[in-house]
């Protein structure tokens, strides 16, 4: 069980650096987004995604790692009190 919530707070963690790298990036398509409606406009250049954002990303994501072996250690000792199997499944 908790391997499973660790895979799912891992992968939870990399769709948010994902989402966070790719919310401020702009992709045009010439055909599209032309200045001047002709062929000798200036194409516009994809933005990057600013390293503080990506490591405020980091940061929340290994929080909530850290969360997470927390409360896989507080369910471990609590099944332990009750008597409960600890065997994951």
């Amino acid at each position: 069980m908790f391997k499973r919530l660790n895979v799912l707070v891992c992968a939870s963690a990399l769709l948010f650096l994902a989402a966070c790298a790719g919310s401020k990036t702009a992709s045009y398509d010439d055909d599209d987004h032309e200045e001047g409606g002709g062929s000798g406009g200036k194409r516009t250049a994809k933005a990057v995604p600013k390293a503080d954002e990506l490591k405020d990303a980091q940061k929340d994501a290994v929080n909530l790692t850290e969360e997470n072996h927390k409360l896989a250690r507080e369910v471990f000792e609590l099944k332990n009190k009750l008597g409960l199997s600890t065997d994951e499944d």
